[in-house]
């Protein structure tokens, strides 16, 4: 009999088969408009026959991200989304039986990467007010603890640390000898970024998606930064061409491209205090954080209300357990999609 993997064995895993062309996207807070059509013609024009016959090139997009975040090239390595980044990190941290602490709700997948490196997952809940203790956090921080990590902004919440609770979380796990992740995957939604404290902490490491704002979910694209010693490890755990040429050219093109920057960004804003007030005016219970996405309490039952907005062609998510039970989940983008929302929202509310 072949050897299998005990921890991969029996791994329960979300998987998404659902075909979704053709509907209105707000359950992965995607930008469901995508990147300016004058812009994905520009970059399409570059690809040629011969440059997707060459194997990738990263090095000039490691040096735009250097300058865009002011760092380093040597603090910076490109993975297959944030994803990939996530998973490098446990490959080189993790150690079977070590801890890995996280809060509560919080993504997915890193219970997903606990359990598949044989790690105890310890998550500190939130409170019912959408509140977490930074102190609680730091308590279940000890010798055993190979990584923590941090959203910030949290997903599915939208939540945020202050500095000096990142600072007191990273010295904790410093002196216990782990490694903290914050993962910035809607940091373009707030105004603060801990990336810089890469330069100050040998055991951080920040994460970045080209996902959300940046429009690119499809192409697979994100990087990681920190200290040198860090990211040589995680290079060290990479495949050797870890990234392809055509999301390369995308990213390379949007991260020196401010304007796009600031335009996304306003657009996103726009769409979601517009949707904002019509909730509010209707007196719905919401939750509005940092990240591109707004939390509501439905007068139905959520999954009924997720279920009949799939019928009408709009997704979003809700949740069955814990802090947010009975809450559902909207992506938010440009005011036309929540128009879309708003209106077919009504319907299944009044119905």
């Amino acid at each position: 009999m072949y050897y299998i993997n005990e921890n991969i064995k029996d791994l329960y895993r979300v998987k998404f088969h659902d075909n979704r062309e053709g509907v209105l996207r707000l359950d992965m807070n995607e930008n469901p408009g995508g990147l300016p059509e004058k812009v994905f013609r520009r970059v399409m024009e570059k690809i040629t026959p011969e440059y997707l016959a060459t194997y990738p090139q990263k090095d000039r997009l490691m040096e735009a991200i250097a300058k865009h975040d002011a760092l380093l090239y040597e603090n910076i390595s490109v993975t297959a989304g944030s994803d990939e980044a996530m998973r490098l990190i446990f490959q080189c941290f993790a150690k079977a039986g070590g801890k890995v602490v996280t809060v509560v709700p919080t993504f997915e997948m890193y219970d997903v990467y606990a359990k598949m490196f044989g790690m105890q997952h310890v998550m500190v809940e939130y409170h019912d007010n959408f509140t977490v203790d930074v102190n609680d956090i730091c308590k279940e921080i000890d010798t055993q603890t190979n990584i923590v990590v941090l959203l910030n902004p949290n997903s599915p919440i939208g939540t945020v640390y202050q500095d000096n609770e990142i600072e007191e979380i990273i010295r904790k796990a410093q002196e216990m000898g782990a490694v903290v992740v914050i993962d910035e995957a809607y940091h373009y939604f707030y105004k603060k970024s801990a990336i810089s404290l890469v330069k100050k902490y040998d055991n951080l490491m920040v994460l970045r998606t080209f996902s959300k704002l940046f429009s690119m979910a499809g192409l697979r694209i994100g990087y990681v930064a920190g200290c040198e010693q860090l990211i040589s490890y995680i290079e060290n755990a990479e495949s050797t061409f870890n990234v392809n040429n055509v999301a390369i050219l995308f990213a390379l093109e949007v991260i020196q491209d401010s304007d796009l920057e600031k335009k996304l960004k306003k657009k996103e804003r726009e769409g979601r205090q517009w949707l904002l007030k019509k909730l509010e005016k209707k007196e719905y219970t919401c939750y509005a954080g940092e990240g591109n996405y707004i939390l509501v309490k439905p007068v139905k039952p959520s999954a009924e209300v997720v279920a009949e907005l799939k019928e009408k062609g709009i997704w979003i998510r809700d949740y069955k357990k814990g802090v947010l039970s009975g809450w559902i989940r909207i992506s938010t983008g440009a005011k036309k999609y929540m128009k879309q929302f708003w209106e077919a929202f009504l319907e299944v509310e009044r119905s």
